[in-house]
């Protein structure tokens, strides 16, 4: 069963043209967006170590101050839904990105480990109200285009949190402060987002009445739990990855610190070149036929490191996580924002949040595990959630 955008992209592509924008040149600007939200991200992520150095916090006391970035993302996803379906994705795509640049600035300043947390939550719903943002622009931009463009958009995500980190490790070589780092940073990459700005796509106009009427806080409607839910699973899949990835490859394959750090990099690698060919996979195949496609793809990589415990297989392994994971949370977002089109920055926020769930949950979830039995047990989280993936793949509702 096809499952695509290209009958509502082409209701709504002439709409766009004729209110005087460029698929084109709104589509390069959407490109910026993402790629100064993941480059502003990873310049934090890059100098996390200097900021616990600064404030001379234990790792108890790191966690705790990350506390504020994960609750913050969390607490402000359903609001932010709602802002973007009562003012419009580039009202709030533009205070959000002032928020999110202006709190990554305050972080090197912070005083003690309590207003850090504060900053971090800022810095996190600034960021969540990008992500909403950005992604219902990106939405926008594919309806114009009439076929998936949504993939690219989160490729540029990818990219620019692999410039950000560059820079990032560039500059503590040099000795470079974070304060200076930071103002740097946020002030380029404040000026290719102002830039963008005046580009964006138009929000489709709404009466003022019917805009009242949404809900401020977005929670999942109808039709869209089982988005939420595949959105759980790869969301908690990427998650894993990312807190035990390399950690399992020390531990159960014996690869050394080095090699361990890599294995983050081959998934990473993964999910830029699953970005970067999901468009036209998704358009060819469809919704459904595509997603099954992605829960087979990462859950064989799971499985690889599983059933061969060396560091070769762990590097294959993960290179077929990243690029099965890759693509399902546009992929998630496009069909969400089709099923709802006259309310999609809500509808995405309420996918978002479920996925988030998903996020938040995975690394607790294997730790337990691994107490429990063993780091290499736990893992058959990874292919069972990519089972639950395909069964779910089957249940999407056709828009």
């Amino acid at each position: 069963m096809r499952n695509e955008p290209g009958a509502l992209g082409r209701r709504t592509a002439g709409a766009t043209r004729d209110r005087g924008r460029d698929p084109r040149t709104m589509r390069l600007a959407v490109c910026a967006v993402f790629f100064v939200t993941g480059a502003a991200f990873a310049t934090w992520a890059a100098r996390v170590p200097a900021v616990q150095e600064r404030l001379g916090l234990s790792a108890g006391g790191l966690a705790v101050a990350l506390v504020g970035l994960s609750g913050g993302a969390f607490l402000g996803l359903p609001l932010v839904g709602g802002l973007v379906a009562r003012y419009g994705s580039r009202r709030v795509l533009c205070l959000g990105v002032a928020a999110y640049l202006g709190a990554l600035v305050s972080l090197p300043l912070v005083p003690d480990l309590a207003v850090l947390t504060a900053a971090l939550a800022v810095f996190a719903c600034g960021n969540t109200a990008v992500d909403v943002a950005m992604n219902t622009q990106g939405v926008l931009v594919e309806r114009a285009y009439g076929r998936p463009v949504l993939g690219g958009f989160h490729a540029m995500f990818s990219l620019g949190g692999i410039a950000g980190a560059t820079a990032g490790g560039l500059a503590a070589s040099a000795g470079v402060g974070v304060r200076t780092h930071f103002t740097v940073a946020a002030l380029v990459l404040l000026a290719v987002a102002g830039a963008a700005a005046t580009a964006l796509a138009p929000d489709p106009p709404r009466a003022a009445a019917a805009a009242r009427k949404d809900p401020l806080f977005a929670l999942p409607g109808p039709g869209l739990w089982v988005p939420g839910l595949v959105a759980f699973c790869a969301l908690m899949g990427e998650g894993v990855v990312n807190d035990w990835g390399a950690v399992y490859l020390k531990q159960e394959t014996g690869a050394s610190p080095g090699a361990a750090g890599l294995g983050y990099a081959v998934f990473s690698a993964g999910m830029v070149l699953g970005r970067l060919t999901a468009d036209r996979l998704r358009a060819r195949l469809g919704t459904v036929r595509f997603t099954l496609l992605c829960a087979a793809l990462a859950g064989a990589g799971a499985l690889v490191p599983i059933l061969d415990a060396t560091t070769a297989a762990g590097f294959v392994g993960y290179a077929l996580l990243g690029l099965g994971l890759a693509a399902v949370i546009p992929l998630v977002f496009a069909h969400a924002a089709a099923l709802w089109p006259e309310r999609t920055g809500s509808s995405l926020a309420a996918v978002s949040a479920v996925g988030y769930v998903g996020f938040l949950a995975g690394p607790p979830v294997i730790g337990a595990l691994a107490e429990a039995s063993s780091l290499r047990w736990a893992m058959l989280v990874l292919p069972a959630l990519m089972a639950a993936m395909a069964v779910l793949a089957t249940r999407l509702r056709r828009p």
